[in-house]
């Protein structure tokens, strides 16, 4: 017996009591199944996707700039006045290995004071006539200056050589004189005082 006819010999007894039209309502019209739901009710799953940051391109380190260095200047003297070297002179030089220096009598005495007196009225500018340590033994306002023009008027007469500190003087290469034509405290200084000695043969 079928499982259909099974079903409708359990129903007719029911069907009395209940009348047709529940029996309608009981049978299945069609097989159902389980329905397929439709393509908009499938949710949409979003996944976020994190993008890496790209990280800064560093900027390069400026190289410093390398500063030229000043070209060096001719070795000044000590205290930066007239460069050490000779003046003008007719005469050979004389590097003597072994000069012989001593404390003999001044002989270019009035060569040297007559080159001091020079610069003075060639330059007053270089001076204090107000300011004095001997009669014509002036304060000197510019050292440089003066040193320069003594130079000169020395190398009228004379040969005349600048060590830095002093004066080396000759008018022939037998001997050489030294003079200081300045004192440390800024005033002329004149023979006798200014003379220190001389060497043979001359140290120039």
């Amino acid at each position: 017996m079928g499982r259909s006819r099974k079903l409708v010999l359990f129903l007719l007894p029911l069907a009395a009591a209940l009348g047709c039209q529940a029996i309608n309502d009981l049978l299945p019209t069609h097989a159902s199944g389980s329905p397929s739901p439709s393509p908009s009710a499938i949710p949409v799953l979003t996944i976020p996707v994190i993008l890496p940051t790209p990280k800064p391109t560093p900027k390069p380190t400026p190289k410093p700039t390398a500063t030229p260095k000043p070209t060096p200047s001719p070795d000044p003297t000590p205290d930066g006045l007239l460069p050490v070297g000779p003046g003008p002179c007719s005469l050979p030089a004389s590097n003597p290995a072994h000069p012989g220096c001593v404390m003999d009598p001044a002989q270019l005495a009035a060569q040297v004071d007559d080159a001091i007196t020079q610069a003075t009225q060639a330059h007053p500018e270089y001076f204090n006539f107000n300011d004095k340590k001997c009669n014509n033994c002036y304060r000197i306002t510019n050292l440089n200056g003066y040193l320069t023009e003594v130079m000169h008027q020395l190398s009228t007469s004379v040969c005349a050589y600048w060590d830095g500190e002093e004066f080396g003087v000759k008018n022939s290469n037998d001997f050489s004189e030294q003079w200081k034509v300045h004192t440390s405290s800024g005033y002329i200084r004149r023979p006798p005082g200014a003379y220190l000695g001389d060497c043979k043969p001359a140290i120039f």
